[in-house]
C-alpha cells in the first residue's frame, strides 16, 4: 500500500488526500491473528519540507480468538495512525522527542504497510480480552464444554470435584483433624 507524494514533496505545507484498500500482513509473531479481508486506509499526506507527515484512519476486520470460549471470530477494527516519512529514518538527525514514528520515503512514495501494521498490532493489543459476544458464557471449568452451545453434562462447578479439588478437600480435612476439628463446617 503506497501513495505517490512526488508532486508535494518539495512544497512545504502542500497536502494530498488518499484512500487505499489493501490486505495487511501482520508479520512475524502475529500469525495467530488473521486479516480475512482488505483494509481501507484513508488520510492526508502533508509535506513538511524534511519529508511527509501522514495521518490516516484504518478500517478492517481481524480474525481473533475469544478469551472466554476460545472460539475464533471476526472483530471489526478501526483506528487512527500517523507517521513521518523521511529519506533516511536511521540518520538520527530528526527530533527524537517527537512521538511520531519515522518511516522511509522511497522514490517519492510513502509505503504505508509498516505504519498500518504498527497501528493494527497496537489496536489489537489494547483489547486485552477480546470477546466473541459480550454475553459469552465461556467454557465449563470442569469439563471444558463451550457453554454458549449447550449446558455441559458434568453438572458444572458445583458438580463433581476435579482431582485437584479432591486433593485440596482431603488436605483441609486432614488439617482439621490435626487441629482438633473434623467437622466440614469448620473449613
Amino acid at each position: 500500500m503506497k501513495i505517490d507524494v512526488s508532486d508535494i514533496i518539495d512544497q512545504p505545507g502542500a497536502s494530498i488526500s488518499f484512500s487505499e484498500t489493501s490486505r495487511v500482513d501482520l508479520g512475524e509473531g502475529n500469525e495467530d491473528i488473521a486479516t480475512p479481508e482488505p483494509f481501507t486506509v484513508r488520510g492526508i499526506a502533508t509535506s513538511t519540507g524534511e519529508g511527509i507527515y501522514v495521518q490516516a484512519n484504518v478500517r478492517g476486520t481481524v480474525g481473533i480468538t475469544c478469551s472466554r470460549c476460545l472460539t475464533g471470530f471476526e472483530m471489526p477494527v478501526e483506528f487512527d495512525c500517523e507517521g513521518r516519512f523521511v529519506h533516511d529514518p536511521d540518520a538520527g538527525e530528526y527530533d527524537e522527542e517527537d512521538d511520531v514514528e519515522l518511516f522511509a520515503l522511497v522514490d517519492g512514495y510513502c509505503i504505508l504497510d509498516d505504519m498500518v501494521q504498527h497501528g493494527l498490532v497496537l489496536s489489537i493489543s489494547m483489547t486485552m480480552k477480546p470477546l466473541c459476544n459480550p454475553e459469552c458464557k465461556g467454557l465449563c471449568e470442569i469439563c471444558g464444554a463451550n457453554l454458549n452451545e449447550a449446558p455441559c453434562q458434568c453438572g458444572g462447578p458445583g458438580g463433581r470435584a476435579t482431582l485437584f479439588g479432591r486433593k485440596l478437600l482431603e488436605a483441609l480435612e486432614e488439617r482439621g483433624k490435626k487441629n482438633g476439628s473434623s467437622k466440614e463446617e469448620d473449613f
